[in-house]
């Protein structure tokens, strides 16, 4: 049972128009695939509409939304759906075949603190329909132990299971390290990577490395799986990302996420011939 560790990638935040900054994280930053299936991490803050009416297809778009958010946010997609959330909320978006969404602040006062990321779906489940579904803060498991706090937004961990019904089985982990020198083990099934970013303060990832702000390791477990174990600072923050990698090619493009270009150029032209939907704006 062994894991191997990445290169440490550091990402620059630049502004979107005048209400947004992002921090990003692409899956080709990272070498041999330990990205997978997480294709794209947006690190953002936004307090103004940034994004107009979009296509999304191939994937889940997932919006994390941290604890320290003040206000919320709209997401409307052409399934209909109209849902607002807000501080500490899960926002799942799958894709699938094809959807038209936007995710906009809800107000003048709200300041949207959160990750966007891009869950790759196998060629086999590319295809399936659309779905959105939301988990608001309060309905996610919170182990506190001495010295850290840890919200389960998705799968399992130490007993405790999220309400998330992914698509395929996954971890997301949101930690806060309240005092230092305090372990958390995460396990990793065999063939499974995980992503790992931090918020706040600094991490030693298994008594080798250590990452800090705007910053990012891949770890990658073998066929039997391993362990990964995190040792923050005092008031460190950091999110963990874990799932099963998908050995197929990964072509983005834009807002398309497929294994091959007849598949991608399937999407596109969907897309171009309504077949998305498209969204009824409705007031929040």
């Amino acid at each position: 049972m062994s894991t191997q560790l990445s290169n440490v990638i550091t990402a620059t935040t630049h502004p979107v128009g005048t209400g947004c900054t992002i921090t990003q994280f692409r899956h080709d930053l990272f070498p041999a695939a330990m990205m997978s299936p997480f294709v794209m991490v947006d690190h953002f803050h936004m307090w103004e509409p940034t994004f107009d009416v979009h296509p999304h297809a191939g994937f889940s778009a997932v919006t994390l939304v941290f604890e320290d958010t003040k206000g919320t946010m709209v997401s409307q997609d052409s399934l209909g759906n109209n849902a607002i959330f807000g501080a500490g909320d899960l926002h799942w978006t799958m894709a699938g075949r094809g959807i038209m969404h936007t995710q906009i602040p809800v107000g003048t006062q709200s300041h949207i603190h959160a990750l966007q990321i891009f869950v790759n779906l196998p060629a086999a489940q590319k295809n399936l329909p659309a779905d959105s579904f939301h988990i608001s803060s309060d309905k996610m498991p919170i182990i506190e132990n001495e010295g850290s706090r840890v919200r389960v937004v998705a799968g399992d961990f130490q007993g405790h299971r999220s309400l998330t019904r992914a698509p395929r089985p996954i971890l997301m982990l949101d930690v806060q390290f309240q005092k230092k020198n305090v372990d958390i083990e995460v396990p990793m099934p065999g063939k499974w990577n995980a992503w790992i970013h931090v918020i706040k303060g600094h991490i030693t990832i298994d008594n080798s490395r250590e990452i800090g702000v705007d910053q990012a390791v891949c770890i990658s477990a073998d066929d039997q799986g391993g362990t990964i174990k995190l040792k923050g600072s005092e008031g460190a923050h950091c999110v963990i990302l874990s799932a099963e990698r998908i050995d197929e090619p990964v072509i983005a493009r834009g807002p398309f996420v497929f294994e091959s270009e007849t598949s991608l150029e399937k999407a596109v032209n969907d897309f171009h011939a309504g077949k998305f939907g498209s969204v009824v704006s409705k007031p929040c």
